[in-house]
């Protein structure tokens, strides 16, 4: 029998979870689904029955589709998109926005996800030689090292204690990746985004599940969706938000997945892993402070690197491993995860103001991407444009451009580099982890 304390626990964590395209869902109810700034109620794709995405003569922007076959943006053969999906996804925009309107001051906004940053930490992403060659696809066509900066935070929706159970963010953004480019919504020239968390599966797997966390929890309250899960029996996606949240010692100890699928070329599925590697573990505190994982990596990367191995998993059963539902884990029984690369963090000093307010600035999104590597499945469609509405709203309330970070090989450092000089505004300013 679950008491108010644990019903009311799991009913804020589902709303915790709208970070990483963590809280999802779908309303039934009909909404004019576009209100805000650069809002056109016309700039939409047309959704058919039968799960086909046709193109909008009329459109601009939302779903940029050029058929199946891989080119640009466009639904991939392996997708079903359902027939409300796009109106669904506006209407989580303008939800959020809302919410981050009211939530902070203009100059101050904040992620309407992941808003605490725990580090931001300089990496080297280290192909390996030897991967077979069904993987060696994008990125991982050759064996070389890439710069690669991290963003680690905590998925809660507000800045709350270290002290807090929580999912924990690990974003990664590898610098000067040539290469033909997934277009739809993605404005940097040499980066390549993956973005994991410290769970293998999104309870909240789907566009309709997204939804209704965001509209029923921010519009009502936790609880009304949490009674909605209870009424539709899904008592296993209570049970998986509960288990989803925990103390860890340090972010630099633990597993993360991308939980959402992506290509790998033309014809594979795959899901990320990182796991860990590092010769030293963080002990938990006797007692937990405000701040003890930030600490604690701040402990290990003074004297230590820190390392991952970066995997792949392949998906071999469609219905066992789905791609519109995020929800499920794929068995690593049945595919077990293959080492594509390493990733290493050397040691280095993090928690410096530069540092922070580049962890602000950088955006995160799996639309950062080489065409190869393109995101696929429905949480990942909403991400996409989601994150990109929200980014430049964020960036636009903070008076401040979107950044890119690139490498300067002469000079071996890494810089800021600027896509425009000016505030962007309208749809140029491309979302990240927000």
């Amino acid at each position: 029998m679950k008491t108010p304390a644990m019903i009311l626990f799991v009913a804020l964590f589902a709303l915790a979870l709208l970070s990483f395209a963590c809280t999802e869902a779908i309303t039934t109810r009909e909404t004019d689904v576009r209100s805000g700034p650069g809002s056109d109620g016309n700039q939409q794709g047309t959704l058919k029955a039968g799960d086909e995405l046709a193109q909008n003569n009329k459109s601009n922007k939302g779903y940029n589709v050029q058929s199946s076959d891989n080119k640009l943006g466009g639904i991939t053969k392996f997708e079903k998109v359902p027939a409300d999906e796009e109106r669904l996804i506006k209407n989580m925009e303008v939800i959020l926005q809302e919410k981050m309107s009211k939530d902070y001051p203009a100059g101050l906004t904040k992620r309407d996800a992941h808003p605490k940053s725990l580090a931001c930490l300089q990496a080297e992403f280290i192909v390996e030689p030897n991967i077979s060659s069904e993987l060696k696809k994008g990125i991982f066509a050759l064996s070389r090292t890439y710069h690669a900066w991290i963003r680690i935070s905590s998925a809660s929706g507000k800045i709350e204690s270290d002290k807090a159970k929580d999912l924990r963010g690990f974003a990664i953004k590898i610098i000067g990746v040539k290469g033909q480019r997934f277009q739809t919504h993605n404005n940097e020239k040499e980066t390549q985004d993956f973005v994991l968390l410290s769970y293998p599966s999104m309870p909240l797997g789907t566009v309709k599940l997204f939804h209704d966390a965001v509209y029923y929890s921010i519009k009502f309250s936790p609880l009304v969706f949490l009674a909605r899960l209870v009424v539709s029996g899904d008592f296993h996606i209570i049970n998986e938000l509960r288990k989803a949240r925990q103390n860890q010692t340090s972010p630099l100890d633990i597993r993360y997945w991308s939980t959402t699928p992506y290509l790998c070329g033309t014809d594979l599925i795959v899901k990320y892993s990182l796991v860990p590697t590092s010769r030293i573990k963080s002990p938990l505190p006797p007692k937990l402070t405000d701040h003890y994982l930030t600490e604690n990596m701040e402990k290990h990367l003074t004297a230590n690197e820190a390392s991952f191995d970066f995997m792949i998993q392949v998906q071999k059963d469609p219905s066992r491993m789905p791609v519109e539902d995020a929800g499920v884990e794929w068995s690593e029984k049945e595919s077990p995860f293959i080492k594509v690369a390493t990733l290493r963090i050397p040691a280095q000093v993090f928690r410096t103001r530069e540092r922070e307010d580049l962890a602000e600035d950088l955006s995160f999104s799996p639309a950062h991407s080489l065409i190869e590597h393109r995101p696929v499945g429905g949480i990942n469609r909403a991400r996409v444009e989601i994150y990109q509405y929200l980014s430049e709203f964020r960036h636009k309330q903070n008076n401040k451009p979107l950044i890119e970070p690139r490498y300067k090989a002469d000079g071996g450092e890494m810089l800021n580099f600027r896509l425009s000089t000016s505030v962007c505004s309208g749809r140029e300013m491309i979302g990240g982890m927000r």
